[in-house]
């Protein structure tokens, strides 16, 4: 499975998506049509948040970094009677 990795983004791969970002609003400035230039959002955004696809060697499963945390709860009104 693809996971995404934020803030992992080398300093060449913003440059490059940069350049992308700008050929993409100048073809479409030039073409005329500029709901094209929407497509360029994506792309600045995913430079902005570093955003970075990383795929598992296969046989090797990524690590899950997230964590977890218990909420306390309260008890309901079936629990205190």
């Amino acid at each position: 499975m693809i996971k995404l990795a934020a803030y992992e983004l080398s300093m060449t791969s913003v440059v490059l998506r940069f350049y992308l970002l700008m050929a993409v609003v100048i073809i479409a400035g030039f073409a005329g049509v500029w709901y094209v230039a929407l497509l360029a959002l994506p792309i600045f955004l995913s430079t902005m948040l570093g955003v970075k696809l990383v795929r598992p060697v296969k046989g090797q499963e990524l690590p899950n970094t997230a964590k977890t945390l218990a909420l306390p709860t309260r008890p309901t009104v079936r629990e205190a009677a």
